[in-house]
């Protein structure tokens, strides 16, 4: 078939060779005249010689009445109906004129016969004769009657195009519908209904039904439906692993045709179709980004085709219900994300509110803290503990993981922490125990990295315990100290046993107690910060405390650029004065 080109149109582009050839018979054969139809370029489409067919028929109207391919006639008229989609719309109509002959003179015919020397009867009976010669020579001719049944043929075939198109504005019209009432879904099911009734009204069928894929049950679950009995819809489920006719709707060829449920063996419940009274079915996939998505389903009460533009635009429909479906899909999404966010940024607001709002002010001892989450949500926390005596815990502690589960540990942490510390004197038993609470509540794979110290502002002593974190860096005279341990994680083994240190501190000391964030940070060339640019940086030491974590989260920041962070970022400087 030639492709169709609305800037190049030809002739044949609107009638085909054989009605052409049938218009060029018959008006040649009327018109006693040779005949031949040429395109815009004067190139030959039709044959100048009738075709076989022609020529017989013609020689089947002029042979005798008992002919079975004589034409139609009622009395002295032909008639050649004009027939639309098995209606019959009108009728024309022909007939010969006829006479009973020419006007004859007798007075004139006496003249001319004596002038001819001839008898008055004689030449009376030849007038006469040449009356009925003529008379003959105006009956209907068979090119004649031909071209009669081509005209209603042409009438039937212009009327027939016109039905066509009305149909398929129809039909558009009613896509149109279809896909503005999609995109513009705000209730899926309500819209689904709707789409499965418009479908049955513009395709003229029996029942439709909107199917979409679960692929967790392995089904294909009913979603919308019009005009199928609750009996029928509740005959059993239908599984998109058994349901070949589905599986081949959704790949990639788009439909699949059952002429008869009852017989064809693909058919899950032929009894039940039967019992229902339909018998063809057409299912047409609905596939989103070359995504299942679900069937549209068409029956019929009778056996029935359907033509390849019906088809092409049933596809078109499911096409923009997928879409549609999986739009609601998405703004659902939105919305939960939506209000999982809003939960998320009240749980950061709480989560914000266990961190210190600012340093405390002592006399003699300067402190400086920083903490930048990698998400809304962090897993690492620090703290400043008042204690009697003059004392003041500092924690700074790493939870595994990132995010909502982090986070929840974190606050556990803190608030085991802050409860033994009230009544427990010795720091490795406080570990002890958060260990053995973590052991209990967490999963394995879920720990928590934690140095733990007070600080005993009066006599500048720090005792402290550290449970597998970071050591803390202390400063001192330009020489850097580590205060480290062997101490195990916490939440691995409930039977550890921690220990703790002692050290004294002097004027101008300078602790730094910080997160694995800090030298784990990454730049573009995914190389880390590590751990002795942070020394380094931290050996530059400053005039405060706050000087000096300003100074080692710019250098941090410098080296790493615009590169996003993977981790949470904290440190507490401390300087004794």
């Amino acid at each position: 078939m030639t492709e169709f080109d609305p800037d190049h149109l030809r002739l044949t582009d609107f009638l085909d060779l054989q009605t052409l050839q049938e218009i060029q018979d018959s008006f040649a054969a009327v018109a006693n005249v040779k005949a031949v139809i040429t395109d815009a370029g004067g190139g030959r489409i039709t044959q100048p010689a009738p075709t076989t067919e022609f020529l017989r028929r013609q020689r089947a109207i002029a042979a005798a009445e008992d002919n079975p391919d004589k034409p139609q006639k009622e009395g002295t008229e032909y008639v050649a109906p004009i027939m639309v989609n098995n209606q019959r719309l009108g009728t024309i109509r022909m007939a010969a004129t006829r006479s009973e002959g020419l006007p004859i003179d007798d007075a004139r015919l006496a003249i001319l016969a004596e002038k001819a020397g001839l008898e008055f009867r004689q030449v009376k009976g030849l007038a006469q004769q040449i009356s009925r010669e003529i008379n003959r020579a105006r009956n209907v001719k068979p090119a004649a009657i031909q071209f009669l049944f081509l005209l209603a043929n042409a009438i039937a075939r212009l009327c027939f195009q016109e039905f066509q198109l009305r149909q398929r504005i129809n039909e558009l019209t009613a896509v149109y519908t279809m896909t503005m009432m999609l995109s513009e879904a705000r209730d899926l099911g309500k819209v689904l209904q709707r789409t499965a009734e418009l479908v049955c009204e513009m395709m003229s069928v029996k029942a439709t039904s909107i199917r979409l894929v679960d692929k967790e049950s392995d089904e294909l679950v009913i979603r919308a439906v019009h005009n199928l009995s609750a009996e029928y819809l509740s005959k059993g489920k239908i599984r998109l692993s058994q349901a070949e006719i589905d599986r081949v709707a959704l790949s990639p060829k788009g439909y699949e045709y059952v002429r008869n449920m009852a017989v064809d063996p693909r058919i899950l419940y032929p009894q039940e179709s039967i019992r229902e009274g339909i018998v063809s079915m057409l299912s047409i996939g609905m596939r989103y980004k070359g995504r299942p998505i679900g069937a549209l389903r068409l029956y019929t009460s009778q056996e029935q085709a359907f033509t390849q533009l019906q088809i092409d635009m049933l596809k078109a429909v499911a096409a923009q219900a997928a879409a549609a479906i999986e739009n609601a899909r998405l703004q659902a999404e939105t919305a939960e994300a939506d209000a999982l966010e809003k939960q998320v940024m009240m749980a950061r607001d709480v989560q914000q509110r266990m961190m210190p709002h600012s340093p405390p002010d002592l006399a003699g001892i300067e402190f400086a803290s920083v903490y930048i989450p990698c998400f809304e949500l962090g897993g690492d926390f620090y703290d400043f503990i008042p204690l009697p005596g003059d004392n003041l815990g500092l924690c700074v502690a790493d939870v595994s993981g990132k995010g909502v589960p982090a986070s929840l540990i974190m606050a556990s942490v803190r608030s085991s922490l802050r409860a033994h510390v009230d009544y427990i004197y010795y720091l490795y038993e406080v570990l002890q125990r958060i260990n053995t609470m973590l052991y209990r509540d967490t999963k394995i794979g879920e720990f928590v990295t934690l140095f733990y110290g007070v600080l005993d502002t009066h006599n500048r002593r720090l005792t402290y315990c550290n449970a597998g974190h970071p050591p803390g860096l202390l400063l001192r005279d330009g020489q850097l100290l580590e205060l480290g341990s062997q101490n195990m994680i916490l939440g691995i083994d409930p039977a550890e046993r921690y220990t703790q240190s002692v050290i004294d501190l002097k004027t101008n000391d300078i602790l730094l107690l910080y997160t694995d964030g800090v030298p784990d940070a990454m730049n573009f060339q995914q190389q880390s910060y590590g751990r002795q640019r942070l020394v380094d940086a931290f050996m530059k030491g400053g005039e405060t405390a706050e000087a000096v974590v300003q100074n080692l989260l710019w250098d941090m920041r410098k080296f790493v650029g615009l590169t996003k962070r993977t981790d949470d970022v904290t440190m507490i400087v401390v300087k004794v004065k």
